[in-house]
C-alpha cells in the first residue's frame, strides 16, 4: 500500500497534467508531488512518462489499478474528498466553494476521452459534461442527466446509488 499523498500526486499528474494544478488541488508544493509521484511509481514498478504532452503510467500497472480501488472505496466511506472534474463548469457558482468533501477541478485542455478514462482508471469519482457529450451507457459507466442544468454526471455503474455521489447529484439539481 501506497500513502493517500503518494498515490494523489501520481494520479493528480495523469488527471490533471500539471505539477502546478495537482500541488493547488492537494495542497502540496510542486516539488513534493514529484518526489511523491516517483516515489509511488517505484514502489509499483512502473515510471510516469510524458508522451505527446500527456503524462501516462509505463509499465505494468495491475498493482496500481488494485491500490485505486482500494483508495477509491476509502473515498466513498468518506475518508477523504471524493473528486470530480467539472472541465466546462469549474468556475461555475455550482462549484465555488465547491461542496463539502469534494475536490474540483480539470486538466481543461484535454479531450473528454482523457476524463472518462481518468474516470474508468478511478483516479476520478464522478465526471461532468454537457447532456451533448455524455458517452454510451454500458456494463461500466452511468449516466445521470440533469436537463434543468444541461449536465451530465457521468459516474462508474457500481457507484451510481453510492451515498455521497446521491448527495452530490442532489445538490446539482437544488443549486
Amino acid at each position: 500500500m501506497v500513502s493517500q499523498d503518494l498515490l494523489s500526486s501520481f494520479d493528480g499528474m495523469i488527471w490533471l497534467q500539471s505539477g502546478k494544478k495537482v500541488g493547488t488541488l492537494f495542497h502540496q508544493h510542486q516539488t513534493t508531488i514529484s518526489r511523491n509521484q516517483k516515489k509511488c511509481a517505484q514502489v509499483f514498478g512502473i515510471k510516469l512518462k510524458k508522451e505527446s504532452s500527456i503524462w501516462q503510467p509505463q509499465g505494468d500497472s495491475l498493482l496500481l489499478q488494485l491500490e485505486r480501488t482500494v483508495h477509491q472505496e476509502a473515498r466513498l466511506q468518506g475518508k477523504s474528498s471524493l473528486r470530480l472534474d467539472a472541465n466546462r463548469w469549474l468556475d461555475s457558482a455550482l462549484f465555488n466553494p465547491p461542496p463539502p468533501g469534494w475536490l474540483i477541478s480539470s486538466a481543461k485542455n484535454t479531450t473528454n476521452p482523457h476524463s472518462l478514462e481518468c474516470l474508468q482508471q478511478r483516479i476520478i469519482d464522478v465526471y461532468l459534461c454537457p447532456l451533448t457529450d455524455l458517452p454510451t451507457e454500458n456494463q461500466v459507466l452511468k449516466n445521470i442527466e440533469i436537463k434543468s442544468k444541461k449536465i451530465g454526471v457521468v459516474v462508474l455503474q457500481e457507484h451510481a446509488n453510492q451515498e455521497r455521489i446521491l448527495g452530490l447529484i442532489n445538490t446539482l439539481k437544488q443549486a
